[in-house]
């Protein structure tokens, strides 16, 4: 089938700034995998998107169940992730039938039976596409509208009293924590596959790691709100700022999130040095890495190893 992104973009009702990433997003591997070797798909945008999904799932249900207790949430967003679900719903934006793009002896019928599945995980990384080009809230507002109100609009209730309110800031920031982490590590690590990816976010969100950033902060110095008095451990501080964010009715309040997260906790040396290893243990060579990770071209290929030398050997870059 032809690509037609303005078909698509009618489908889903979201307009793309950069539709290399929508047609990103609808890559199986197995259709790339026929187009050749380093042919990229969408299993990079899929890990992004599971990501966004729990936290957008999460926010929902801290600002809209209040009175539910931890496991209820957790237990409602299994719910809303089940991969027969997000396939149907896939099927509902009419994109089955000729979207993810998959291998030639691929059977959309048989491959719908099972999970996961093509049209799950093209769900997934469909909303990691509008959370990379639109950002969160615009990603959020279409997973509100297309998948989480239609299930739990009809069970809220007007209570605003919160069943445990260290618990839920907990659980928010826990996905906040994850998704703030993956997005760096997406935007900032081309050509690292989900699975280096997923290693090198678990390191950076550990419970050491936390600690360790816990340590460093502040708090008399930062505005929190109401949620100040519950902020005993990092994943409930980095919810409560983003929760201050949106307090003043900025929309940017997840990339605002990310950015405080980014420059008081992330070294970027740090991060890079880790994914050259990750990737030397994959078997890549150092003209890959400089190449396909660093972004240094042909012509700038020898300040990239100048580069690329002084990382391995330790130092940091200026």
């Amino acid at each position: 089938m032809e690509w037609n992104p303005a078909l698509v973009e009618a489908k889903i009702g979201i307009q793309f700034k950069n539709r290399d990433i929508l047609r990103l997003a609808l890559i199986h591997p197995s259709y790339s995998e026929e187009l050749g070797e380093g042919t990229p798909n969408n299993e990079r945008l899929e890990f992004l998107g599971d990501a966004a999904m729990n936290f957008a799932i999460a926010d929902y249900l801290y600002s809209h169940t209040p009175y539910l207790e931890v496991a209820n949430f957790s237990a409602l967003r299994e719910k809303l992730m089940e991969g027969e679900r997000l396939t149907k719903l896939w099927y509902q934006l009419g994109l089955g039938e000729a979207y993810p793009f998959l291998g030639i002896t691929s059977d959309r019928f048989i491959l719908r039976q099972k999970f996961p599945n093509p049209f799950d995980r093209g769900f997934k990384a469909l909303v990691g596409a509008i959370h990379l080009d639109r950002g969160f809230s615009q990603s959020r507002n279409w997973l509100n509208k297309k998948l989480i109100a239609p299930v739990l609009e009809r069970y809220l209730k007007p209570i605003t009293e919160r069943s445990n309110p260290n618990k839920q800031l907990q659980f928010l920031g826990d996905s906040l924590l994850k998704a703030v982490v993956l997005e760096y590590l997406y935007r900032h690590l081309p050509n690292v596959r989900a699975g280096r990816l997923g290693e090198l976010s678990r390191e950076l969100t550990g419970k050491e790691r936390q600690s360790e950033y816990f340590k460093k902060v502040d708090l008399t110095a930062l505005k929190l709100g109401d949620e100040k008095a519950l902020v005993k451990s990092f994943k409930a501080l980095v919810a409560a700022m983003y929760l201050q964010y949106n307090a003043s009715g900025d929309k940017g309040g997840f990339k605002k999130t990310e950015n405080w997260f980014v420059e008081q906790f992330v070294d970027g040396d740090e991060v890079l040095r880790r994914a050259i290893a990750l990737l030397l243990e994959d078997g890549k060579s150092q003209k890959w890495i400089v190449r396909h990770l660093m972004g240094y071209e042909s012509k700038d290929y020898h300040e990239g190893r100048e580069k690329y030398n002084q990382l391995i050997e330790g130092k940091n870059l200026l």
